[in-house]
């Protein structure tokens, strides 16, 4: 993310777009702990303590369906993308940002999201359309996209296969192991890492257009190159791990295999419902964020000195099933060696902690 930024900085300001760009990104965003990321994040724990240190960025109201104020509908014991009832007032949120913008005679150099799935503000999944919307508002007003596929990448958000759930469509092509993919957005930068070798190396990689790649060329005096350089960049045995890992995503086997465990999460998480405590649940692919509420009928949440997620993530650990919270949602993100039967029990677990956490808190 940290070389995207810097990419799309100094590109704007070859193109003739802005001397000063700015950045716009969602709500809730986290996007890396380093000075340029933190910059294009908004949750004050990462952010507030290196405030000094940080250039100023933009948000935008996120697609959050669950608590969206726009939403008019009343719970119910299903996903809140499915019933909600809204104009997509986030859209038209996002569409004055970039003309207010604008009036500023200083246009948005690029709008930074995490497709599908924005992890660290919640496990906030965006509702069928709103990223391919989304990315036509930045468009229209010539912004790039920056698009943080460091978690949704690699097959994480969906097997790239069609599911027999209503809430999860394909229009990209079939094999396509990215989230942006899904709703048809091609980013002109995109942020990989963790998944590319399968969590076995370290390794992280940045992409861009050749469009922008040509802006950094030109003769060995005018000094455009891209200086951007880490004593252990292009390691040899991480890419070579790398290479390995998406001979094995690609395969056929693979692709049934997460889409059964995909099918099988969905199945696994819809027994959770039954609990009072659990306000919303929400799944793109193999990865999961369960809502922690004090009644579902109001969704008011808990109060953070409750700690219910942590709670009822120690008590999963007690039952050998080790996760973690981010406030009151519950994360559940299987690796894909995972079989049928540990997802069952992962779920299984969790239920029973919930249930344990409600009866403690009453």
């Amino acid at each position: 993310m940290e070389v995207a930024l810097k990419l799309a900085y100094e590109n704007a300001r070859r193109t003739g777009r802005s001397q000063k760009p700015k950045f716009l990104s969602l709500a809730g965003a986290y996007h890396g702990d380093t000075v340029g990321a933190v910059a294009l994040g908004h949750i004050d724990r990462f952010r507030k303590a290196y405030s000094g240190l940080l250039f100023k960025t933009d948000t935008a109201l996120a697609p959050y369906c669950y608590r969206c104020p726009f939403n008019r509908a009343k719970p119910e014991r299903a996903d809140a993308r499915q019933y909600r009832k809204c104009n997509w007032e986030c859209l038209g949120q996002l569409e004055k940002k970039f003309e207010a913008q604008k009036r500023k005679r200083n246009p948005y150099a690029a709008f930074v999201f995490e497709p599908l799935m924005q992890g660290a503000a919640g496990m906030i999944a965006q509702p069928q359309g709103w990223l391919n919307r989304a990315a036509g508002i930045a468009r229209s007003h010539g912004a790039q996209l920056i698009a943080d596929e460091v978690m949704t990448g690699f097959g994480r958000t969906s097997s790239g296969l069609p599911l027999t759930r209503s809430l999860i469509h394909s229009p990209a092509p079939p094999l396509s192991l990215f989230a942006c993919h899904r709703e048809a957005v091609q980013p002109d930068f995109m942020a990989l890492a963790k998944g590319m070798t399968g969590g076995y190396l370290p390794l992280a990689a940045t992409l861009t257009t050749q469009a922008v790649f040509d802006a950094f060329l030109g003769r060995y005096d005018e000094f455009k190159t891209f200086f951007h350089g880490h004593s252990f960049t292009g390691n040899q045995l991480g890419t070579s791990a790398a290479l390995a890992s998406l001979e094995l995503l690609q395969s056929p086997a693979s692709i049934r295999g997460r889409r059964n465990l995909e099918q099988t999460l969905a199945n696994e998480l819809q027994t959770l419902w039954p609990l009072a405590t659990v306000g919303d649940i929400r799944q793109e692919g193999l990865v999961a964020g369960i809502e922690l509420v004090k009644n579902w009928r109001t969704r008011e949440p808990f109060d953070v000195r409750e700690r219910a997620g942590t709670r009822v993530c120690d008590f999963m650990g007690e039952r050998g099933v080790l996760t973690r919270p981010i406030g009151n949602v519950i994360v559940l993100m299987p690796p894909y060696c995972t079989t049928a039967h540990q997802v069952r029990k992962m779920v299984a677990v969790l239920r029973e902690a919930v249930g344990r956490f409600s009866s403690e808190a009453q």
